[in-house]
């Protein structure tokens, strides 16, 4: 059993480093490289983006199932209890992986935006740009919210 746990640990934090870490590279270091070069309509700049929609399904279920196993296998784990730090910290984190699957479900819908969109479109990419960029920052809050959670775990 102790294999068991370890193991979905680690996928769970990997899961975790991949997708959050994916989001931050994407706001930090692709997105204002492209937007400084005026590449933001690039084959490139958007091929990289496209390929990380593939991690980011490829790392969502993994989290999920390990994350409910974890949840199921510790002994702090009491369904409908919300009265210790623990349990409430734990909702809270759920909460914020719902909100990042649903703003990760929105980016792909928007990224299809970016991508349908010809060269005459160069407003429309603009606007669907900066709607891009606003859900990747949302991600990253919740994700970064998720994480602070998880911290509050451990040490409740």
């Amino acid at each position: 059993m102790t294999f068991v746990l370890w193991a979905s640990l680690v996928v769970h934090i990997v899961s975790s480093v991949v997708w959050v870490g994916g989001l931050v590279y994407i706001n930090a270091v692709l997105a204002p490289i492209a937007e400084y070069e005026r590449q933001t309509r690039s084959g490139i700049v958007l091929g990289a983006q496209r390929r990380y929609f593939a991690l980011i399904w490829s790392s969502l279920w993994p989290m999920l199932l390990t994350g409910i196993l974890l949840m199921l296998l510790n002994p702090r784990f009491r369904w409908w209890d919300l009265s210790t730090t623990w349990s409430q910290l734990l909702v809270l984190k759920e909460v914020f992986f719902l909100l990042m699957a649903f703003f990760s479900w929105q980016l792909k819908q928007v990224f299809g935006q970016l991508e349908s969109l010809d060269a005459a479109a160069a407003e429309r990419f603009d606007g669907w740009w900066l709607a891009y960029r606003k859900l990747v920052r949302r991600s990253i809050v919740c994700g970064l919210a998720a994480v602070a959670c998880a911290a509050g775990m451990r040490i409740a």
